[in-house]
């Protein structure tokens, strides 16, 4: 269960959390924040079902509640992914309609969590917090997720109740990945680029990784590179799986780069050798290329084109 990890894991947040559950001390507003750290969004979550259920501890987070909140199926909380892409003024501004509706559920408590907050304009921070500030008729919880509050807004940050979340260990992401027969390498990779337990489409991440060994098999091969994108790339995705198949392939190169340059090894061969193979390249180069394309599908892009901008800068 995540609140026996999140004690195992991250102390300072768990007592943190268990204190205002259980003296019914609960904040209007949480920030959970660190170093990327996949047990913010499953703490977050937990956070939301202690709420609904309202007793003094953390939720049993087997009930069907439980299960529905978990599933983003529970009517009363609603959860924006600022990771997917940049947060809209319209989707606060319909997070906003729905949290002055009278609650649906029998709880009568409304929760909203926003993954990655950092990923919004100063006009849709700003948004946020004058709702922050407006008092409401009912109950209703803000709990917000970043990786680094340095640069989100003094003023939200000052509203909040401060959840520290210390270290970066995706251990037990990787176990429970490779519990659904994943090798090892494979759970490794999909916890270190999602940081949470997710039903892969497992097509479509082999493919992505599939195109990732090979791009770097042909790094030298500068007149093939843009037609490995062009002819195979594009031509063996299936047109409903291009946004995830790419995504898959920048994230895995992203992370290959990392572990590259940092010289870390997996004991998995075939990973190992493709590591040992960038090395023979301008690392950080490519990770300012990759990395450039991997901010630039925050907003809506044409992806072959975007790739076609990959192989231009690869190649030069």
């Amino acid at each position: 269960m995540i609140k026996e990890i999140l004690k195992e894991k991250e102390t300072v947040a768990y007592l943190s959390l268990r204190n205002d559950l259980k003296n019914h001390h609960l904040a209007h507003s949480y920030l959970l924040y660190g170093e990327l750290n996949p047990l913010k969004k499953d703490a977050a979550f937990l956070l939301a079902q202690s709420i609904i259920e309202g007793k003094d501890d953390f939720a049993c987070e087997e009930c069907n509640t439980c299960k529905r909140i978990k599933n983003n199926e529970y009517f009363d909380v609603f959860y924006i992914d600022g990771h997917a892409s940049l947060i809209k003024k319209d989707q606060i501004e319909y997070l906003m309609k729905e949290l002055s509706k009278t609650a649906l559920e029998e709880a009568n408590k409304k929760v909203y969590i926003i993954d990655n907050i950092n990923n919004a304009t100063s006009k849709v921070l700003n948004m946020i917090l004058k709702f922050m500030e407006e008092p409401h008729g009912q109950d209703i919880y803000g709990i917000f997720i970043s990786d680094n509050i340095d640069t989100l807004l003094e003023t939200i940050v000052s509203r909040c109740q401060k959840i520290p979340f210390m270290t970066r260990d995706f251990s037990f992401l990787i176990k429970e990945y490779e519990n659904r027969d994943f090798d090892y390498i494979d759970a490794y990779l999909i916890s270190n680029i999602k940081h949470e337990l997710l039903d892969i489409n497992t097509d479509n991440y082999n493919l992505g990784k599939e195109f990732v060994y090979k791009t770097i098999d042909n790094l030298n091969n500068i007149k093939y590179i843009p037609i490995l994108y062009s002819r195979e790339f594009f031509n063996i995705i299936p047109k409903e799986a291009v946004k995830e198949v790419t995504d898959y392939y920048l994230d895995i190169f992203i992370q290959i780069l990392e572990d590259a340059l940092n010289d870390r090894k997996t004991d998995d061969e075939e990973y190992d050798y493709y590591i040992d193979l960038l090395k023979q390249n301008d690392i950080s180069k490519l990770l300012n290329i990759f990395l450039d394309a991997k901010n630039k599908t925050n907003i809506p892009v044409n992806r072959g084109l975007l790739f076609d901008q990959i192989a231009a800068k690869i190649i030069l």
